[in-house]
């Protein structure tokens, strides 16, 4: 027979089974489309150039240009948030509080890194950094002492009065120290890096009441959601507060309550009469006061706030006695305590520069603390995200859509916001002055499967449901999908929060990447290529994505909370049991002081599977407490970066493959023998010097049958073989009655893509 073409629709197709498919591909990793032709992904390397890193798993990144010209990178973990700038991740997580702790609050452990901090009512949480100012040297032996200075990880809360951290090495003895002087600070409290039982969505404070009922029970992740509102950021966790980062790139001031932010903004400034010890203020125009805001002037206690017992009027309550009599020019600010104390989502306008909350805490003029709504929209002024109180001379508001239980996520899109409930979507339409915006129903019974599923492109919007993907674009669609069964009987559907989805511009690409269903992390993707219309899948740990507008690659985050071991191992044990191994990718390799350790599974305690002093390492014993790491530390990733996998400093082999749905010679009326295959690929972008990729041709004798002659006797062989960059021909003895072929690429530097090959392939009898 005449040399045969092996012509391929571009794609991934996983709908039916691989002969049903003939003529397409079934199986890829690290692979895409380009022009109808399959080809190796570009590579990653470390977007910081420093080396430096963050803590913990990162759920959201917000790249923007100041007007000085910085290019900024927000970045929200679990743990802490930061703005990337030049290469480094400054610290700019709020803080809770400080507080001066009792005498000696510092308790060592004998033969433990564990140290007891005593701190009545803490209100502190497991994973959250706490700072230590002033306390003397623990003396724990003659030839051991230790300072307690800076930044701490909670490791433990064993009661509302105390909580563990842990010191530099072991203590080799118990003692109690650290002087009447410490003062403690506390971060925010962390939030969880995975999806966790007990409460959550669908307990307080996401399922409290009916309208969380259909979630599961379960702590949630730490989500982020912000924007930049010109060279300041404005961002939120998920079921929390709202806060405001002032840019500050000289001592990368913390970010605080956007509510304490509004209170130092002045409102509105009027001529204020007061005696002494007076409660009231008689002021000669009240036009712009409203209750809750701070009012300051000669006189008047700091921090003072107009009471919600005002109902208007000339005499105004205050919260503080006045310390003098004195008509004085007095200056009210916006009144930071309607700001909302509570949102799902906060997100932008294009038009007119509003900050709207989607789900929040309802304005209440004579109340500080209403109860939160999931399904109320609320909105600031236009370009002052510090104004909440509705008046006729704003065009702040409120109000509550009606499909579903709770809103889910928000996104921009050309003149409008789409807003999505749990069971439909909205779009919400500026309209102007009284309305200010307007809503309406765009379809229900609908889904989308978290808060960070969907991007918008080109005027389109495309997001990942629980059951199947979707596009809007004027008109909701649901999304033909050649994975949908693949990757939705894949998925972890209790860690599904986590997926998060990505726009790769330059290759026409929406990335989704998910837990698969052995997994508590993200360590799959699909990928729907809106410009060829097709779809092809993988494996990636990425958490989070931000497009390369302003920068020039994307950027994808890679990262673990990492934890400690529990107990001290020997050289030989394969578990590893660690105090939380839960956010750890489901198989990879760790490092133990300056040993490396392969591991298969991940639990959440321990590391199973484990293959002591792999790479070149030697095992060892190591003591208990000590951290285990990832070899490639947590970090933002420059993707399509050369050809390789720089994650870790050195560069290691991606390994991607494309597999093809089985064909047959005659409808498989007849075995096929093939003796000869010319290839037909290019290694443009190599840096190795003899690029390379293996081709396998897989045989078998119907679709019930596996490839391998053990279960198959009449399959003469799979062959595999090696394609050179020079290779014209290759030579092979493969017989079956169907076939498919499979590329294989992991060597170092190696990048290819696939063009038409073609086989000499006979028939060879029917049995």
């Amino acid at each position: 027979m005449p040399l045969q073409k092996l012509e391929l629709r571009p794609g991934v197709n996983r709908e039916s089974t691989s002969y049903a498919n003939e003529g397409g591909f079934y199986a890829s990793d690290k692979v895409r489309f380009r022009s109808g032709y399959a080809e190796k992904i570009g590579g990653w390397t470390n977007a910081s150039d420093t080396g430096s890193t963050y803590v913990g798993v990162a759920r959201f990144l917000w790249n923007y240009i100041t007007t000085d010209g910085l290019n900024l990178l927000f970045t929200g973990t679990n743990q802490k948030v930061y703005v990337e700038s030049g290469g480094d991740y400054n610290d700019i997580t709020p803080v809770s509080g400080s507080t001066s702790l009792t005498l000696n609050p510092f308790t060592t452990t004998i033969n433990s890194r564990s140290i007891s901090v005593n701190a009545t009512a803490h209100g502190t949480s497991i994973g959250t950094y706490v700072s230590f100012s002033g306390a003397s040297t623990l003396t724990v032996t003659s030839s051991q002492t230790i300072v307690i200075s800076g930044a701490y990880e909670v490791i433990s809360v064993p009661s509302s009065d105390t909580f563990t951290i842990f010191a530099p090495s072991i203590c080799l003895s118990t003692v109690t120290g650290g002087g009447s002087h410490v003062i403690s600070t506390y971060d925010i409290n962390a939030g969880n890096a995975v999806y966790t039982t007990q409460v959550g969505w669908g307990g307080p404070p996401w399922g409290s009441g009916g309208w969380g009922s259909n979630i599961p029970a379960g702590t949630p992740l730490r989500l982020w959601s912000g924007f930049n509102y010109g060279n300041d950021l404005i961002f939120a966790e998920r079921a929390g507060d709202i806060y405001y980062w002032t840019k500050d790139t000289s001592t990368w001031a913390r970010a605080t309550l956007l509510s304490t932010y509004a209170n130092t903004i002045t409102k509105f400034t009027t001529t204020a009469t007061f005696a002494s010890g007076a409660t009231t203020l008689t002021v000669s125009d009240a036009t712009g006061i409203n209750t809750g805001s701070v009012v300051s002037g000669t006189g008047i206690p700091s921090g003072a706030y107009v009471l919600t017992s005002w109902a208007g009027g000339l005499t105004v309550p205050i919260s503080a006695a006045t310390t003098s009599s004195a008509t004085i020019t007095a200056n009210f600010s916006y009144a930071g305590r309607h700001v909302p104390t509570e949102t799902n989502v906060i997100i932008d306008s294009s038009v007119n520069n509003f900050t709207i909350t989607m789900g929040s805490t309802p304005y209440d003029p004579t109340s500080f603390t209403t109860t939160f709504d999931p399904l109320l929209v609320r909105w600031s002024d236009a370009d002052a995200p510090w104004e909440w109180v509705p008046e006729t001379t704003n065009q702040s508001g409120e109000q509550r859509i009606s499909h579903g239980s709770y809103i889910v996520a928000a996104d921009n899109s050309r003149q409008e916001l789409l807003v999505w409930t749990d069971t439909a979507i909205y779009s919400m339409q500026y309209l102007g002055p009284p309305f200010v915006w307007g809503f309406t129903l765009l379809d229900q019974d609908i889904s989308i499967i978290s808060q960070n599923a969907l991007r918008t492109v080109n005027n389109v919007t495309y997001w990942m449901g629980r059951d199947k993907f979707y596009a809007y674009s004027g008109r909701v669609e649901t999304l033909p999908c050649t994975l949908r069964q693949y990757v939705f009987g894949n998925i972890n559907q209790d860690q599904s929060a986590q997926i998060a989805c990505g726009h790769n511009e330059a290759y026409s690409e929406i990335w989704w990447f998910y837990p698969s269903a052995g997994s508590d992390t993200n360590d799959s993707y699909v990928i729907y290529n809106y410009l060829e219309r097709i779809w092809y899948y993988g494996t990636l740990n990425r958490s989070a994505w931000a497009e390369h507008s302003l920068r020039q690659y994307p950027l994808a985050a890679f990262g673990v909370q990492t934890s400690y071991l529990s107990q001290a191992i020997d050289s030989t044990v394969t578990v590893i049991p660690m105090l939380n191994a839960a956010s750890y990718p489901e198989s990879g390799i760790v490092q133990i002081d300056s040993e490396k350790i392969s591991y298969t599974t991940s639990t959440a305690t321990s590391l199973t599977g484990c293959v002591r002093g792999v790479d070149g390492t030697v095992a060892a014993s190591h003591t208990i407490d000590t951290q285990v790491s990832m070899i490639a530390p947590n970090q933002v990733l420059l993707h399509e970066f050369g050809v390789n996998d720089n994650s870790t400093g050195t560069p290691e082999p991606i390994e991607a493959y494309i597999e093809s749905s089985d064909f047959d010679i005659q409808d498989g009326q007849t075995f096929g023998y093939v003796w000869r295959i010319i290839p037909d690929l290019t290694f443009a972008g190599s840096t190795a010097t003899n690029p390379s990729v293996m081709l396998t041709v897989k045989a078998r004798q119907n679709s019930g049958s596996n490839y391998t002659p053990a279960d198959e006797p009449s399959v003469t062989r799979t062959a595999v073989i090696p394609v050179e960059q020079y290779t014209g021909q290759v030579y092979t003895r493969v017989r079956g009655r169907q076939m498919a072929f499979r590329i294989d690429s992991t060597e170092l530097g190696v990048a290819w893509q696939m063009g038409m090959m073609r086989i000499d392939v006979r028939p060879d009898g029917r049995r």
